[in-house]
């Protein structure tokens, strides 16, 4: 199954509603809140990222956001970009924190390790390439070793139906963990990355995304299945601009991924979340 079939379902009117909005998410796996962060923090984190472009050569300086291009994601040294993004800032802001807790219904921790994404379009290029995108995944299959965090994924700008972002197996969630395997397809630091085979998600998995827009949040189950959508935006040709970490009740246990930056799990593929989507030997949880 690889194409979208149905939008998200906003759960923004859920948020009054404890009962609901548990149900809902116990069913699906997945809420869509509308304009539910602070989208002048937002926006400032967005102007974060197009710093960091533009200071390491990536992007024109004199581009705007709306505007901002670079030539590819891989052109630009990914690691270094995560000191010009200050996302613990944002996901700790009491105003963040507070959307969270009341998605939760409980006090939470919010992992260390945050993941930054800046994809220019490649509509019309000549030799496209899409091998640093993520196949069908779970992040419960990197992730350990409690399974009870939520991805947050967010747009920093915009996101249009041409240039993507992450589709979702509505319901995936229900039947647990599945097998990855090794995907030539995909790579990451050099590396083939873990999948799930497509053949591998049902029909009746709708697979859903919408477009969204600075303040909005797309979380979802540590089962749920999930896949990048590419950019492939023409008028205008925007850049996809996102970030995404995991948060989890406060009384829970404590992973490596969660109290480590994702800079120093990439760094070493031998441990936490860069050993399973890789394949490499794995000696710390």
């Amino acid at each position: 199954m690889t194409n979208v079939t149905g939008d998200y379902t906003d759960c923004t009117p859920l948020l009054g509603d404890r009962a609901a909005l548990d149900s809902f998410y116990e069913e699906h796996g997945y809420l869509f809140l509308r304009n539910a962060l602070d989208r002048d923090l937002v926006r400032t984190v967005a102007e974060q990222m197009r710093e960091g472009l533009v200071a390491l050569g990536a992007a024109d300086p004199q581009a705007t956001l709306e505007e901002l291009t670079i030539d590819s994601f891989e052109s630009v040294d990914e690691v270094a970009m995560h000191d010009y993004v200050k996302y613990d800032a944002f996901w700790n802001d009491p105003s963040t924190i507070k959307v969270f807790e009341q998605v939760f219904g409980e006090p939470v921790f919010v992992f260390l390790s945050t993941t930054i994404r800046y994809y220019p379009s490649q509509a019309g290029s000549e030799q496209p390439s899409f091998h640093y995108l993520t196949p069908f995944h779970q992040d419960g299959f990197y992730i350990g070793p409690n399974q009870d965090f939520r991805t947050f994924w967010i747009p920093l700008i915009r996101t249009t139906r041409e240039s993507g972002g992450v589709a979702l197996a509505d319901g995936s969630h229900r039947r647990g963990k599945r097998d990855h395997v090794l995907n030539e397809s995909f790579r990451r630091f050099g590396h083939p990355v873990r999948g799930i085979p497509p053949t591998e998600v049902s029909e009746d998995e709708h697979l859903l995304h919408s477009p969204m827009e600075p303040g909005d949040i797309l979380l979802f189950h540590a089962h749920m299945c999930h896949k990048s959508i590419p950019n492939l935006s023409k008028n205008p040709r925007l850049m996809r601009m996102s970030m995404d970490t995991r948060v989890q009740p406060a009384k829970s246990h404590r992973g490596f991924n969660a109290l480590t930056p994702w800079t120093e799990s990439a760094k070493d593929a031998s441990k936490g979340i860069m050993a399973k989507i890789t394949g490499t030997p794995i000696e710390v949880e």
